[in-house]
């Protein structure tokens, strides 16, 4: 979800790039993770996120979404799915009952980055370090290309790069457009698109990520 904050108030003032190292760390809260609870609707779910559901979990959007791990609500009027954060203990639908993460391998992106956040500018992404998040953080540096750890990471901030840049031709679409119909038909065929059309999870997700982003300039033009 996109934020338009000051900077200043929320960081450590800094602008990093993958290759940078940052003062981050983990492990010294023993399972009581605050950044697991009260986030409420705030880790919005991208295509990939949804790939790695599939890939690495053998849990559709369907499954996930009947299951209530899943839920959806329009962000600037465009349909986007979140996890669905417990309303009674407030803690992440992936909890095991030691309060540690089910999912930590195919966890989504928002959840790798913690306590970073990504940094949108024009064509570029960077990253921030929030100082507010994250009560028990120890601060050893550590690479950030390491502190996503995937493989391919220069592919993955293409990937965000072009889905960001979607989104927010989308919104500017829905933002325009003069009637509710129009807005239902262009949300529903990008929902089926990006994350109800299932992924082959044997096969590259950026192949097939970049195939559905031109089938979606028919949505978009």
């Amino acid at each position: 979800m996109e934020h338009k904050v000051d900077l200043k108030e929320i960081s450590d003032g800094k602008i990093y790039a993958l290759h940078d190292m940052v003062k981050l760390g983990c492990d010294s809260c023993g399972g009581s993770a605050s950044c697991c609870r009260f986030a409420e609707d705030t880790i919005t779910l991208d295509p990939f996120d949804i790939y790695q559901f599939s890939a690495g979990e053998g849990l559709s959007f369907e499954q996930l979404y009947t299951g209530q791990q899943i839920a959806l609500k329009p962000v600037n009027g465009l349909l986007l799915p979140h996890l669905n954060f417990s309303k009674e203990t407030k803690s992440c639908p992936f909890l095991n009952d030691d309060g540690l993460c089910k999912i930590h391998a195919n966890r989504p992106g928002l959840c790798r980055l913690f306590p970073l956040a990504r940094y949108f500018e024009e064509e570029t992404l960077s990253y921030i370090l929030q100082i507010h998040e994250c009560p028990n953080r120890i601060a050893p540096k550590v690479k950030l290309k390491n502190w996503i750890g995937l493989a391919n990471a220069e592919q993955y901030e293409a990937f965000l790069i072009a889905w960001h840049r979607l989104v927010l031709r989308a919104q500017e679409k829905i933002a325009a457009a003069t009637d509710t119909a129009s807005i239902g038909v262009l949300t529903t065929a990008l929902l089926k698109l990006f994350f109800l059309t299932p992924y082959v999870a044997d096969a590259s997700f950026y192949s097939q990520f970049t195939e559905r982003i031109k089938q979606a300039e028919a949505f978009l033009s």
